[in-house]
């Protein structure tokens, strides 16, 4: 384990603001703290695309197109969405089929931020 540490680490050395990026994430304050957002950059990052050319491009697309419209406020419309029209945007059906599936957990909490913070925290036990 240490090695790896050491492997991690200097990695983490290399890259400019990760760190705070990182502890962003742990805080869900990622995208200002949509967690509809954190789930279709994470659906998105799913294919292996790179990150800062294709996939953050595409979910500030989203963002424009379905979130500031409130259109998709909550990770309960994202689930009742029209796939057809979520296509439209980003073609990738495996990518819609993760975001719909991380959105069921709606039904954790009222709260999607709890939700997600809460299977997060049990997805270890």
């Amino acid at each position: 384990m240490p090695l790896l540490k050491r492997i991690v680490d200097g990695y983490m050395r290399g890259v400019s603001g990760i760190s705070e990026l990182c502890d962003r994430c742990l805080r869900t304050e990622s995208y200002d703290g949509s967690v509809v957002l954190m789930v279709i950059d994470t659906a998105f990052t799913s294919i292996g695309l790179n990150y800062f050319t294709a996939v953050v491009p595409k979910v500030l697309k989203f963002r424009k197109r379905f979130v500031v419209n409130e259109k998709i406020r909550s990770l309960r419309d994202l689930v009742r969405a029209d796939i057809d029209e979520l296509r439209s945007m980003w073609k990738n059906s495996r990518s819609w089929h993760i975001a719909r599936g991380i959105a069921y957990l709606s039904t954790i909490s009222g709260d999607d931020r709890t939700s997600l913070r809460s299977w997060a925290r049990n997805a270890w036990l």
